[in-house]
């Protein structure tokens, strides 16, 4: 990427007419304004962003684990339960 960069901006009436006051305020240049503000926020927005993203991969990866626990503590089905338990029910006779 280049070193110098030119942006074209179009801004909402209500930030134009703030940003308007502030170059008006400070006696900056609308350029220096907005490299100010640019180099003031631009850490912490990309900083936001990947918290953002981070937050997202724990909520993603504890929705998988919450999955794995409730898969591993479901009530098994009856055959499966007559496959592993090891003490089988006696066989009720009906011959007296």
């Amino acid at each position: 990427m280049p070193a110098v960069q030119t942006l074209t901006l179009t801004l909402d009436p209500d930030l134009a007419i703030r940003f308007a006051e502030a170059v008006e305020r400070t006696g900056l240049s609308s350029a220096d304004l907005v490299s100010r503000a640019l180099r003031n926020d631009l850490d912490g927005i990309v900083a936001y962003g990947r918290m953002y993203d981070e937050i997202n991969l724990v909520k993603d990866r504890l929705a998988t684990l919450a999955s794995l626990i409730g898969e591993v503590l479901a009530e098994p089905a009856q055959s499966e339960m007559a496959a592993i338990c090891r003490y089988k029910a006696p066989i009720s006779s009906s011959t007296p």
